[in-house]
């Protein structure tokens, strides 16, 4: 019966406007899409790159192809909101990914303002030990066989953190400051991040910003951080630190470490696919000529291109035209990104992994964007790809890595993921 009722207002949008729905019937995509992860693709071929669907109970607009997805935000950018976790009850104004106008350009620049470009660089030493630490105590445990799914998941997510935590707050690792934030953030989200923010997260989010707000106002010559230019000294420094700012940080090292530890995660499910290339990594210690982009840099690009980056989603705030078709206010409008990396016009054999087609350099924004579109292309994205370089560098110099339980990918909570039942045996 719903589907019926939301076909007649549907239907009745459609008549009082001169332009079109875009084509397709009002099928389920949740439901189609777990059960096929090419779902979304065969029905561009059938449809073209506008068509619609329904979720929840909106009517949703799926639109594939980057430049499309580009030019639809071009267009109509003022009129959508995005589809972001509400933080506004422990935060003013809450995620930056949410806000329009003034207040986005504000805490936008005073991000990018903030984040070292050479941070990781400046501290990898530090930053691989921490690697190589986690991975060495999961190896450790499990000698014989590879251990459960889970006892895997948790030291990527341990080691995650860790980096994060030591980039953005300067805490050293094994300090007592480094202790209490991880242990906040394990209370913040014991069970991976939590979509839906309520009273269990309001008193974890409240002890990492008292430890927080203790750290930046420590003297500079009295402070035990290791790093001095991390992003909340380097905000405190500038008068840009306000109880939306480190709301902001806070929320970013949550959302961040989990997914990084689930791209970690998919970088291990390749890494066991690909002993021959994990060998080149590891012995691959030259700096990259000017112009092209090192093996292990390009793992990770490939690595995105096939999973993790999915889809950027928009909620209409008032009737749009677009492509010639209308998008009635109150649809949400999917910006289909994991469907435009598997263009065979962008990408030959566009579901093969080959990373070597990412080494010359000549992959363009109109075949590849893995952290978003323009003004709201993740101002974190760079700190992403050398987090994970270092970390498939780390895995290939120090291990072979053996894949079990590999299969077909399957839906999480939040992206898709490798097997359920997949985890990997660490040889040294």
């Amino acid at each position: 019966m719903r589907v019926t009722y939301r076909a007649i207002i549907y239907q009745c949008q459609e008549a009082f406007s001169r332009h079109p729905l875009p084509p397709g019937d009002l099928i389920h995509l949740e439901s189609r899409e777990r059960a096929n992860q090419r779902f979304l693709l065969e029905r561009f071929e059938r449809l073209g790159p506008v068509f619609k669907a329904t979720s929840g109970r909106r009517l949703q607009v799926c639109i594939v192809g980057i430049p499309r997805c580009r030019q639809f935000l071009k267009e109509h950018g003022d009129s959508v909101t995005p589809v972001t976790v509400k933080l506004e009850s422990l935060f003013p104004k809450g995620f930056l990914r949410k806000m329009h106008g003034e207040d986005h350009r504000h805490y936008r620049r005073a991000l990018v303002r903030a984040i070292d470009p050479d941070a990781v660089a400046a501290h990898r030493a530090s930053l691989e030990d921490t690697i190589i630490e986690g991975l060495a105590r999961h190896a450790a445990a499990h000698r014989e066989d590879a251990g459960p799914p889970a006892a895997y998941m948790r030291t990527l997510n341990d080691i995650a953190s860790a980096l994060l935590i030591h980039l953005f707050f300067g805490a050293p690792f094994r300090s007592a400051h480094f202790a209490a934030l991880m242990a906040g953030y394990q209370k913040l989200g014991p069970d991976g991040f939590e979509w839906w923010v309520g009273r269990r997260q309001r008193q974890p989010f409240a002890e990492i910003r008292g430890l927080l707000l203790k750290l930046a106002d420590q003297p500079g010559e009295a402070t035990e951080h290791a790093l001095q230019d991390c992003i909340l000294r380097r905000m405190s420094r500038d008068g840009l630190l306000d109880a939306t700012s480190l709301g902001q940080l806070i929320y970013m090292v949550e959302m961040g470490r989990f997914d990084l530890a689930s791209l970690f995660r998919w970088l291990s499910c390749y890494a066991a696919e690909q002993p021959a290339i994990m060998a080149d990594i590891a012995s691959d210690a030259a700096p990259a000529p000017p112009g092209t982009m090192p093996l292990a840099e390009a793992f990770v690009s490939e690595t995105l291109r096939l999973n993790q980056s999915e889809r950027l989603m928009r909620v209409v705030n008032r009737d749009v035209v677009f492509a010639g078709y209308l998008i009635p206010r109150h649809a949400s409008v999917r910006l289909c990104m994991w469907e435009s990396h598997k263009s065979p016009e962008a990408f030959s054999d566009p579901f093969a992994f080959n990373p070597h087609r990412f080494l010359t350099g000549h992959v363009t924004r109109d075949q590849y964007s893995p952290f978003g579109l323009d003004q709201h292309n993740c101002p974190l994205a760079d700190m992403s790809i050398r987090l994970s370089e270092l970390f498939v560098r780390t895995l290939a110099a120090h291990y072979a890595v053996e894949g079990v339980g590999q299969g077909p990918a399957v839906r999480g909570r939040y992206h898709w993921q490798p097997p359920t039942e997949f985890t990997v045996r660490l040889i040294p």
